[in-house]
């Protein structure tokens, strides 16, 4: 059974055309698990356009996470940036492209309300 993680790569494979990257390109290395032992995967953005690969290549930016963080994150159970700022996720490069990427992962799902939101 796939993973999380080796989910959310399959489907990005297949993701199509994402409008809110076309004006955006480059390549992210992503390596997930644990040091010595961690997965590559390629993702390459052209214009709102993905491609995935586990073949090495020159990126752009790097993002180096636990599995079970990088889980969180592509279930929206963890922010990919507020891992970063905890320390959870390391990210070297162009931390543009993190932030661009991060509009693909889904969000962390809300479980209460904001303030004043209660009913009138």
């Amino acid at each position: 059974m796939p993973t999380a993680t080796d989910q959310f790569f399959a489907d990005l494979a297949q993701h199509g055309d994402e409008p809110l990257l076309r004006h955006n390109e480059g390549i992210i290395r992503f390596e997930i698990g644990s040091k010595g032992k961690a997965q590559r995967w390629y993702v390459g953005v052209d214009h709102g356009r993905f491609t995935v690969s586990k073949r090495s290549q020159k990126a752009d930016c790097a993002v180096m996470a636990d599995t079970d963080v990088f889980e969180d994150i592509v279930t929206g159970k963890d922010n990919a940036f507020a891992a970063l700022l905890r320390g959870a996720l390391e990210a070297e490069g162009d931390l543009e492209m993190l932030q661009l990427f991060q509009r693909v992962f889904e969000g962390p799902t809300r479980t209460t309300h904001p303030a004043g939101s209660d009913h009138v």
